[in-house]
This record gives C-alpha cells, structure tokens and sequence, in this order.
C-alpha cells in the first residue's frame, strides 16, 4: 500500500500542474477532501482565491483598488533610482605654500638685532568643490595641518587666523612658534581639527570657494644678525574634507542616463498572446531632500518580452518629471508622475504582447533652471530617490495566453501491477476565464514520450458575466484524463513535464471586456479510479 501511495501522489502531482500550469502554487493550498464523489479515491479538495492564482509569490502585487466593488488591479513595485549627496558634492584636498621675504617681514637689515618687530599678511586659498560655488560649509571632518620654516636665527611667533572659518562662533587661529636654540634653518608645525567647524567661502558675499588667512609674525631678536637675504616658508595642507551640510550653488550637472525595469510577474511564465487593460497606469513617485530642483527627462519606455524580443515603445507621454526642491535641511519635497490613457496615447496595449518587464531610461539633471535664487543647500544625508508602480487594474480582455513550464520528474518504482489510471478534474470555476492545457512527458534529452490529450483539451471553462463585465453565473467542468497501461510503463523513462496552457477571457477573442474582483474564487477537485491488481 506504501508503494501505491507513491506511485498515486505522483499522479496527483503531475494531474495538478496539468490545472495549474501558469504557476507553481503552494501544494499545501490543498486539503484532503470532505466530498462524496463517485470515484474510487476522493484525492484532493481545494479552493483558489484571487490571491492565490494571481499573486502566490507576493499578496502585495495584489491590491483592491475599489473597495466598493472589491475591483482588483495588480501593482508591480520598483525602486528605480536613489542619487546620493557625495554624487553631488565633493570637496578637494586643497595645498598652499606662502614665502615671506624680508621685506614682507618688515625685518631691516642689522649686524646685530635685539628687537621685535611684527608683520601681517594674507593668503588666499581656492577651493576645488567640482561644479559646485561653495558659499558656507559645516564639516563633519577635515584637518588643517600648517608647517613654518625659516632661516632667520631669532625667535619667531606665527599666529595664523582665518576670520571666516569659525568654531562655536570664534574664528579659528593657531600658533607656532619657533625659538632659536643656535642653528638653522628651523622649523615648526600645527594641525586644527575641523570637526564642526563653519566656513563662509565667499570673501563678504563677493565670491564663492574662497577663504583668506590672517597672518601675523612676530620677530624677537636674538643678537644675530638680519641679512636681508632670509625669508620664512609656510606650508598649509587642508585634507580629508566632508561636510555636514552646506550651502551654494551646485551646478547643472547631468547625473547620467538612467535605465531600469520593473518585472511585470504575471507575464512571467508567459510565452505569446494579446493583454488589452482598459485602464492601465504608470506612476513614479520622487523624494527630495535635496535644495535644489531636479528634472527627469524621459527618453525611452517601453516594455520588453525577452522570450521573443517583441518590444511596446509608449508614444504620446509627457517626457519632463520635474522635481523640486526640499524647502529646509532634514525635510523632504514629494512629488509623483503619472502616465495613464489621457496622456499617453497607447498605454492600455502596453502589455498587449505579455512583456516580461516595463524599460525606461531616462536623463537626470540638477539646477534645470540654472544658477538661480534661492541658494541650493546639501546635507550629508540629502538623496533623491524615485521609485514606480506599475498599476494594471484587472479589467480588460485577452486571448492565446500561452504559459508554459518545465519541472523535473523521476520514478523509477514497479508500476506493472497498475493496468490503467484515470484522474477526473471537477472544476467550479468563478473567473471569467478559459484555460486549454497540455501535459507532455520528456525523456532526458526533453524528448517527448507520451501527452495527455490528442489535442489541449480545455479543463476550466469561463464564468460568464453581466453587461457591466462582473461574474454572475459559475460554470463547473468535468475533464477525465486515462493515463493506459502502456502510457504508465513509460513513466519510468520521464525525466521531465513539459506544461503547455492556454488562457483566453470569456470570448476575449471578440472584444469582450470582464472585470476581476477579490471574492471572485476556484474550487477544484481531483479524483482517481485505479484499475490494477493491487486491491485498494
């Protein structure tokens, strides 16, 4: 009895992918059945629901878009693009050098020198932020690290300020200081730490990605002589520079072509055939945190069947996704695109071809406008992220919905004892849908060995409908499938079934629009009569 049961679950097995051979549902969906038919063996009992036959590998592809009527549409879901703030921003190591002659130091030739004398300068340095006009930063961190040289043998006092780079309000100033121990030249140095540190790069709103340095040098005589001929060298080195967040203007900047697709998985088996959705949409759906404005231009969408190479080019779409700008740092802009059949001329044909994916590419730009008020502003954490939704709502009509799949399949048991099987499909089926099928057995080599039917033979017959395309009569369908003597000696040689269907709306052949909604649900039975010498 043992070995029967084996021998009959494969059965079973094969018989249910026979119904279900657009998808791989769940086995455990099915429950031993409570029914009375008059077969040998009662198999299997089970009742499908819309998101059992619609969306078994994801319920949230599923969602009832009128909860009125219980109206169902699929949504296919994407994250498409997300631009980062380090994309956008970066600020260069930047490296000076400053030479002081004698003269800029005030230091007059003397044999004998025992006095002080001061002198102040200035140094520029030029920031390198790319496309960027640096106007005011916060650092999240950064060094300044300042060297002083000299081959003056005095004492020297290097106090270096820069007025507009502030810590807690103050401007950040440092020291070195350089005291004669007898030889030159001598040398000195001093590192700030930037952390927190706020910068104002534009020398009192006259400039943008500047900062000066206030120099002051002090020099104490020590006895020995000022030729005249010496100078002091200061090296500056403004390095590992990130902001926190910052303000200016960052540029027109053309962030790439981008290109993606979102899988469309109810096509994901599908072959060939022709999908018309009456009210199809498209939406993508932007977040900016960003201060500046965004624009995508849209170039090319499209959906693609990868099986055949068959592609759908949308015509008539608004091409321009403008997204603007956050209103303050640590907010966000939301904004939303949509393509529906007012604005594009022929997306109700979209999926007319069962695509496997919807392409789109398009060309991202920052500042479309130009350089123009208010200032941009960028925190470390800004992104701008779109995702879409493809939204097919379930109403419409197909035809010639050709799925196909292949599974694997091993059996090398004793079947000699059976001398003929038959399995019988009692089908109530509440969709407005037909459903043809084909079971072929495959050798190794997937050659076929045997099929269950002269000719697909239908097994679900379609619910049929109002004028206003909702189910309002089911229809049961009986379909015995006689697997012979001879047929089930051949199994031991299968390695593979092939599942073939065919899938049409109710006379979707001539233009007849049905709806799909979520209480809509099919209720299938599996039978088996065994002929053999095993005594059940």
């Amino acid at each position: 009895m043992q070995h029967l049961t084996s021998k009959l679950l494969i059965a079973v097995i094969t018989c249910f992918f026979l119904f279900t051979s657009c998808k791989k549902f769940g086995f455990d969906k099915i429950a031993e059945g409570s029914w009375n038919p008059n077969f040998a063996v009662p198999v299997a009992h089970a009742n499908f629901g819309v998101y059992d036959i619609l969306a078994s590998q994801d319920s949230s592809d599923l969602v009832v878009i009128d909860p009125n009527t219980g109206a169902i549409a699929l949504v296919y879901k994407g994250e498409i693009l997300t631009i980062d703030a380090g994309v956008l921003l970066n600020i260069q190591d930047e490296n000076e050098s400053l030479n002081l002659d004698a003269t800029d130091l005030n230091a007059i030739p003397a044999p004998i020198f025992n006095g002080s004398v001061t002198s102040n300068n200035n140094q520029n340095f030029v920031f390198d932020a790319g496309t960027s006009e640096l106007h005011q930063v916060t650092f999240k961190s950064g060094n300044l690290d300042i060297n002083v040289s000299t081959d003056l043998a005095h004492d020297i006092t290097c106090i270096i300020t820069f007025p507009e780079l502030k810590k807690n309000g103050i401007p950040i100033s440092t020291t070195v200081s350089l005291n004669y121990s007898g030889n030159v030249p001598q040398s000195d140095n001093a590192s700030v730490n930037l952390l927190e540190a706020i910068g104002d790069f534009t020398l009192g709103n006259t400039t943008f990605n500047q900062l000066d340095a206030e120099i002051s040098i002090t020099i104490n005589g020590t006895g020995q002589p000022i030729t005249g001929t010496e100078d002091i060298d200061i090296e500056f080195a403004f390095s590992n520079l990130d902001f926190k967040n910052a303000n200016g203007y960052f540029g027109q900047n053309n962030l790439g072509i981008s290109g993606d697709s979102v899988l469309l998985r109810l096509f994901q088996n599908a072959n060939n055939g022709y999908f018309e959705l009456i009210d199809p949409k498209i939406t993508f759906f932007a977040e900016n945190t960003f201060g500046f404005p965004i624009r995508m231009n849209f170039s090319n969408l499209k959906t693609v069947n990868v099986n055949n190479g068959n592609e759908i080019f949308l015509s008539g779409f608004p091409s321009v996704f403008d997204i603007p700008s956050a209103i303050s740092i640590g907010q966000s802009s939301f904004s939303q695109f949509d393509l529906n059949t007012t604005n594009t001329t022929n997306l109700s044909t979209i999926v007319s071809s069962v695509p496997k994916f919807f392409v789109y590419t398009a060309n991202v730009v920052s500042n479309p406008d130009g350089n123009i008020p208010p200032l941009n502003f960028i925190s470390e954490k800004s992104q701008m992220k779109i995702r879409t939704e493809v939204e097919l709502p379930m109403e419409g009509l197909a035809y010639g919905f050709e799925l196909r799949d292949t599974v694997d399949f091993n059996f090398n048991e004793d079947l000699s004892q059976l001398e003929s099987v038959m399995f019988r499909l009692n089908i109530d089926n509440g969709f407005p849908v037909e459903l043809k099928s084909q079971i072929t057995f495959l050798d190794d080599n997937y050659n076929p060995i045997f099929s269950t039917f002269n000719t697909p033979e239908s097994v679900v017959s379609p619910a049929l409908v109002d004028n206003n395309g909702r189910v309002n009569q089911r229809i049961k369908k009986i379909t015995d499938i006689n697997l012979t003597q001879d047929q089930i000696l051949l199994l031991s040689g299968v390695k593979y079934i092939l599942l073939n269907a065919v899938a049409q709306t109710l006379d979707g052949t001539n233009g007849q629009v049905i709806k799909l909604f979520d209480d809509y649900t099919l209720d299938f039975k599996l039978g088996l009569q065994v002929q053999g010498k095993i005594n059940l």
